[in-house]
């Protein structure tokens, strides 16, 4: 198993709303979760990440949802891309909740894709594209990616 960030899109209330499934392995380990989100959030994640990591707090955190009993909904998201050191090595720590409250019914995954800068500057570009909706599956290696249409897939 890669590492690996992919993105598949599947038409909905769009161009206002797009349904996802999002999945993220780091070689080791390996979650996916469908989501669904305001459309407009794609090239929003997407310009930060190619301005990623030059920040005044050297980290983006991506989030939808909440793991708070009281005020979460459906599921929980969070990817947060951060600086590991200042020769470029980063770290995008995934995290998952389907928020069912008991067993066999919970989902949790939680672990670290290793990456570069440069790689997820390039992440970044794909997802400003990708939120044009023009494609329907957006693959990430770590490194480089592409964006599939869907007589591709």
């Amino acid at each position: 198993m890669k590492t690996l960030i992919k993105l598949t899109r599947y038409p909905y209330e769009e161009p206002y709303h797009v349904q996802l499934l999002l999945e993220a392995a780091n070689g080791m380990q390996h979650a996916s979760i469908e989501y669904y989100t305001n459309a407009q959030d794609l090239p929003e994640l997407g310009d930060a990440l190619i301005q990623f990591p030059f920040t005044e707090t050297r980290e983006h955190i991506y989030e939808i949802g909440s793991e708070d009993r009281a005020t979460r909904c459906a599921y929980y998201i969070r990817l947060r891309f951060f600086l590991i050191r200042q020769t470029g090595a980063c770290g995008i720590e995934v995290r998952f909740n389907n928020n069912r409250p008991d067993a066999p019914d919970r989902e949790i995954a939680d672990f670290t894709i290793r990456a570069e800068v440069a790689g997820i500057n390039r992440l970044g570009q794909l997802l400003k594209e990708f939120g044009l909706l023009e494609h329907r599956v957006l693959e990430w290696d770590g490194i480089g990616g592409q964006l599939l249409q869907p007589e591709e897939d």
